[in-house]
Order: C-alpha cells, then sequence, then structure tokens
C-alpha cells in the first residue's frame, strides 16, 4: 500500500528521470564500447606494449594492496607521477573499467536512494525475461 501510494504521488516526475537514467545508460554503453575496442586494438596492434602494460598495472596494484595488508610496506608518495602518468597509458591502450571512474562528485542527496527505488518498482511492470537472452 505504502509503495503504491508514493509512486502514485511522484508518477509525474518519472518520464524525465527515465530519460535522465537512459542517457546515463547509453554514455555507459558506449564508454565499454570503446574501452573494448581500444583494447582491441592495442593487443592487435601492439602485443607486447598491452602485455608490459597489464603486469605493470597488476604490480603496481599488487604492492598497494600490500601496503593495505601490512602498512609498514611503503606507498606511492603524492608527488610520484607514476601512477598518474600509467594511468593515462592504461586508458589510453582500454585497460580499465570506464564505470569505476569518478567524472564528477556531488554532495550526498538526502533522499537519493529512496527516489530510485521507486523509481525502479515503478518501472519494473514494464520489463520482461527473456530466455533467450538471459536478462531482462
Amino acid at each position: 500500500k505504502v509503495y503504491s501510494a508514493a509512486i502514485a504521488k511522484t508518477q509525474k516526475i518519472w518520464t524525465a528521470y527515465l530519460e535522465s537514467i537512459m542517457k546515463v545508460g547509453q554514455m555507459q554503453i558506449l564508454r565499454r564500447q570503446i574501452t573494448n575496442e581500444l583494447n582491441y586494438s592495442c593487443r592487435f596492434d601492439s602485443k607486447h606494449l598491452a602485455a608490459a602494460l597489464e603486469n605493470l598495472n597488476k604490480a603496481i596494484l599488487a604492492d598497494i594492496e600490500a601496503h593495505y595488508q601490512n602498512p609498514s610496506l611503503p606507498y606511492p608518495k603524492e608527488d610520484n607521477t607514476l601512477l598518474y602518468e600509467i594511468t593515462a597509458y592504461l586508458e589510453a591502450a582500454g585497460i580499465h573499467n570506464p564505470l569505476n571512474k569518478i567524472y564528477i562528485t556531488t554532495k550526498r542527496l538526502p533522499y537519493f536512494p529512496t527516489v530510485n527505488f521507486l523509481f525502479l518498482i515503478s518501472q519494473f511492470p514494464k520489463l520482461q525475461y527473456n530466455r533467450n537472452l538471459g536478462n531482462v
């Protein structure tokens, strides 16, 4: 009862909210496709560069993880430009996850999770399961 009443009261805003959510989703899909294309091209054109970047990335991440396991181990300093430089190379080679990158930050919105929950509940009746695709 509570959810139905809340969805009925907020029904007017869902059209604009849906458009915004769809734009963000399309941008995420495009970023993933661009990253996959960059990664494929890098592996095809320069196998050695791709392998070297992946190994360097794994080594740096292992060192950082080891530091968090044991804080007495060294951690890259702020003035060390290695992390910034390797990030640029990894992104150019498509060896990163664009969905984990933070492009902008905002302050916390007080009822954002509740609004998203109501939006999701209002959109569930429009979804259908397709066995052939295995997703919604």
